[in-house]
């Protein structure tokens, strides 16, 4: 290939990967307003500014774009909500770690990219609450199981340190926790409405601070 057609090629996969990150970015912004069955492929190609035959050719199905938006920031979400939980393994040992340090490790990487990552994070976390909290008999599910090996080694830890539950205690336990942070972040505002503003559900430190008190008490009652 001569070196006209190598910069032809390149320039092409740069526009290419534009093209994508536009179908994408915009995907991601509706899904995480609207769910997936409120969003078209239609409404993703008006707002991107890409032909819908584009987004066909580089996606296929409004699925197909569902599963990408997804793929896209998995691999860094799930490193970063490990990292806190492998940062308190290293430091305890074989000691079980604090419940009310668990269930910060949990939910303060959620929380942050919610709160003070920007619009895309934000989007992302907003549209993974909407998957985990649209009914089960609705498709696709799919792409909430990529986060299961994580809920799985949190729920591990919680086991070591809660001895005292038993099986159906703990599931409960820590599906009442995950319910309470996919409602902070779809953004429903509840307890600022509830409060008069007096309780800010935007305000990462308040959050962590009563959701550590509230869960770490009731988690941890005989």
């Amino acid at each position: 290939m001569g070196a006209n057609a190598q910069i032809k090629e390149r320039a092409n996969q740069q526009r290419s990967l534009e093209t994508k990150n536009k179908i994408l970015n915009a995907a991601e912004e509706l899904f995480s307003l609207h769910g997936f069955y409120g969003t078209s492929l239609r409404d993703i190609s008006a707002l991107s500014g890409v032909r819908m035959s584009l987004c066909y050719y580089h996606f296929g199905s409004k699925e197909d774009v569902l599963q990408a938006v997804v793929d896209r920031r998995a691999d860094a979400h799930q490193q970063a909500l490990l990292e806190p939980l492998n940062a308190y393994k290293e430091q305890f040992g074989d000691q079980p770690i604090p419940v009310d340090a668990l269930i910060e490790a949990y939910a303060r990487p959620i929380m942050e990219r919610h709160l003070s990552c920007g619009n895309g994070w934000r989007n992302y976390t907003r549209l993974m609450a909407h998957l985990y909290s649209e009914s089960a008999h609705l498709e696709p599910k799919v792409q909430v199981h990529k986060y299961d090996p994580v809920i799985k080694q949190f729920f591990a830890e919680f086991r070591r340190s809660m001895p005292h539950a038993n099986e159906p205690e703990l599931h409960w336990a820590i599906y009442f926790l995950r319910s309470s942070v996919i409602n902070m972040l779809l953004d429903t505002q509840l307890v600022d409405d509830q409060s008069a503003g007096l309780c800010d559900s935007g305000d990462l430190a308040q959050v962590i601070t009563r959701l550590k008190s509230f869960f770490s008490k009731g988690l941890q009652e005989p």
